[in-house]
């Protein structure tokens, strides 16, 4: 019973996220508003509804298949803070790592140069960290605190996330049509590539503390932060270096790496696992 609500929640999650985004690219196309990141905007507005929309999702599926419980097991388990300083620490130094180390490559094999601006925010600081902070919980919650734990238990600790990096990062098509947004005229292939890399890293610290997503919301800052702030050379190194990163992270996600779904296994031994009743006293006893 409770492997059937966890698969319904997620494709209820799914759908519903979806749909909301898509159903807001359809608004600012129907009225011509044009694509804003600044709240004063209409644009803007829309902009701040879709970056919740992961988490809008996550509580209406899991308060529709599961009711108050799941909830209450969903946000407990994703807000866990009690875990080893290091897994912190990897969260925000990994994307400051992978971009120092792609940007050296860069410089020391095609000579590449560093902008002289090579930080230049492109919003105010105050935005900036609102931005940040609003736009991790709004998706991670989500991703990491939901969809995670289910994929990862029916396909595997890697399976379940190139499969998670996928949807994740197909999630942001309509961006791709939106001219300002900062996807507009990207590659799509090279998208999902780098979002499955940042899953599969994602996953490693998720699942060494304990199933929170709190590490996943200040990677997803962090990455964020670069994105908006830092100007360094924009080479292919970069999707070399989190594709070592990633490789690196497979060695310690936790076994099985890939499940077969129309296999039965015994119980996946991740403490990132789906929370039904009378799973919050189990997992305390793990750790």
């Amino acid at each position: 019973m409770e492997k059937r609500k966890g698969k319904s929640s997620l494709l209820l999650f799914v759908l519903v996220s979806y749909g909301q985004l898509w159903l807001l690219f359809g608004i600012g196309k129907l009225f011509d508003i044009p694509f804003s990141m600044d709240p004063r905007q209409l644009g803007g507005l829309l902009y701040i509804v879709g970056a919740s929309a992961p988490l809008i999702a996550a509580i209406l599926a899991t308060v529709i298949i599961s009711r108050r419980e799941g909830l209450r097991l969903l946000f407990n388990r994703s807000f866990e803070w009690r875990f080893s300083l290091i897994w912190y620490l990897a969260a925000v130094s990994i994307p400051f790592i992978v971009t120092a180390v792609s940007t050296a490559a860069a410089i020391s094999i095609i000579e590449a140069k560093v902008p002289e601006k090579w930080f230049s925010p492109a919003f105010g600081i105050a935005f900036l960290v609102f931005f940040l902070i609003y736009d991790g919980l709004g998706e991670e919650v989500g991703w990491r605190g939901l969809a995670l734990p289910e994929l990862q238990r029916r396909l595997g600790s890697l399976g379940g996330n190139i499969i998670l990096g996928i949807i994740w990062a197909l999630w942001h098509l309509p961006l791709f049509f939106m001219p300002g947004s900062f996807q507009y005229g990207d590659s799509l292939f090279i998208y999902v590539y780098l979002l499955t890399c940042w899953s599969i890293v994602i996953a490693l610290l998720v699942n060494k503390a304990r199933g929170s997503v709190l590490v996943a919301i200040l990677f997803h800052e962090t990455a964020n932060f670069i994105a908006f702030t830092i100007r360094y050379p924009q080479t292919y190194y970069v999707l070399f270096v989190w594709g070592v990163a990633a490789a690196i992270a497979i060695v310690f996600l936790p076994r099985p790496l890939v499940r077969l779904p129309w296999k039965s296994y015994r119980s996946f031994p991740s403490v990132a696992q789906p929370l039904a009743r009378g799973d919050a006293s189990r997992c305390d006893a793990m750790n």
